[in-house]
């Protein structure tokens, strides 16, 4: 297992791509707990509640007080202290392979990218801009793909 995360910072859904490309055609060494597909599955999650809309919304009263602080930092902070919180139904088991999760996840960063309609509010942080979304999902998948570091890097 590698010793070191990579400090990642996206500034656009492309960019996303390309490194989920990149570790998935050139190799990694996991840091964490979780392999490409597991992160990609993940993050998909997120990405297809924004595009398509969330299936649960927390209580409005959590959206408006404790999702707002959070969603303060969210959208400063790209590298975050492993072991957080997140939604039981968005953490997946590993699969044999990981070309289905991959395929999902960058035909959501694509949607993304294309989209020009307004997306879903969170359902932790409530109504978000389409730029706050694009910012969230950018340093969300910051934070998880720095737990792969690319094989000779």
């Amino acid at each position: 297992m590698a010793t070191r995360r990579t400090e990642l910072r996206f500034t656009n859904y492309k960019d996303i791509i390309q490194d989920i490309q990149r570790l998935q055609q050139s190799g990694y060494e996991m840091t964490g707990k979780w392999n490409l597909g597991q992160i990609c599955r993940h993050l998909s999650f997120y990405w297809k509640g924004s595009l398509d809309g969330f299936t649960v919304q927390l209580p409005w009263i959590i959206r408006a007080t404790l999702g707002r602080m959070i969603l303060k930092s969210s959208l400063k902070e790209t590298i975050r202290k492993p072991g957080g919180q997140t939604a039981p139904q968005s953490v997946f088991a590993a699969e044999p392979d990981d070309r289905e999760a991959v395929a999902e996840a960058i035909a959501l960063l694509q949607r993304l990218d294309q989209n020009t309609a307004k997306l879903h509010p969170s359902a932790l942080f409530g109504e978000v801009t389409n730029d706050q979304w694009k910012t969230l999902h950018c340093n969300h998948a910051g934070h998880h793909l720095s737990f792969l570091v690319p094989k000779g890097a």
